[in-house]
């Protein structure tokens, strides 16, 4: 990337709209994994945990986007 730092591409590319995106699509399945691993004998509670987290957190930024413009 011609010698600049990621963290210079990260901050001029990404918006908190698309961090709020991603968010939102890596916390689905998360979720939904978690779910069926609670339902199943397996360790799903920190896939649901993680999984709510992110999903919650990125329908409130989005939320938020929303309102502000």
């Amino acid at each position: 990337m011609d010698g600049r730092s990621i963290t210079e591409w990260a901050r001029r590319n990404i918006t908190e709209r698309r961090m709020a995106v991603a968010m939102v699509v890596a916390g689905t399945p998360t979720t939904l994994a978690g779910v069926a691993l609670y339902v199943l004998p397996g360790p799903g509670f920190p896939f649901l945990v993680i999984g709510l987290s992110l999903l919650i957190t990125g329908l409130a930024m989005l939320g938020a986007a929303r309102k502000s413009h």
